[in-house]
């Protein structure tokens, strides 16, 4: 899946914020995944051979955002057949469970991809996605042929930084409930 592909999946999502027309230069220089120490996985959902199983990206998301002030996810197809997405002020987040494309699938600039594990699963983080700031997406391995989506985009007042730790806090409360690798 290309990057441009990649980021036409959270474009619906982007489209719900509702900001002014301008845009904001946010300087800085984006830092790779920090990866937490090193905590167990949970194992309550067991993997299908299809990867996901009977789990719905939006129960997904929905419990990775709560308490961050989102509405409840909205089902949406763009990215995979198993998407959500949920947006505020300011904010959009997306969550697709892919069964057709691993994290080696990725294809995108080398320089904007940082390798990473989130509670001992492989992870690849892709900042500025087409050369957008203020956007940062997660892909978490499930499979060698499936893995879980998150994206942040941010509005106006937002920096590629910032949306890579937003990506990261969703992703990690995303992780648990993920099928077992």
């Amino acid at each position: 899946m290309t990057v441009g592909a990649l980021k036409a999946a959270g474009v619906v999502v982007s489209a719900l914020i509702v900001l002014a027309g301008c845009s904001s230069e946010q300087g800085g220089q984006a830092q790779p995944v920090l990866t937490p120490p090193e905590v167990p996985a949970s194992s309550e959902v067991a993997a299908s051979p299809q990867g996901f199983g009977d789990l719905k990206a939006c129960a997904v998301l929905d419990t990775a955002l709560q308490g961050r002030g989102f509405p409840p996810g909205e089902a949406d197809n763009i990215g995979s057949t198993n998407g959500c997405g949920a947006s505020k002020f300011g904010s959009a987040t997306s969550l697709n469970l892919d069964d057709r494309q691993g994290v080696d699938d990725l294809d995108a600039d080398p320089g904007k991809v940082h390798d990473g594990k989130i509670n001992g699963r492989r992870i690849r983080q892709v900042q500025e996605i087409d050369g957008d700031e203020a956007t940062c997406l997660i892909l978490l391995e499930v499979t060698a042929k499936s893995r879980a989506m998150v994206s942040v985009t941010l509005g106006t007042q937002g920096s590629t930084d910032q949306a890579c730790k937003d990506v990261f806090s969703v992703a990690q409360a995303a992780e648990p409930q993920l099928p077992a690798r």
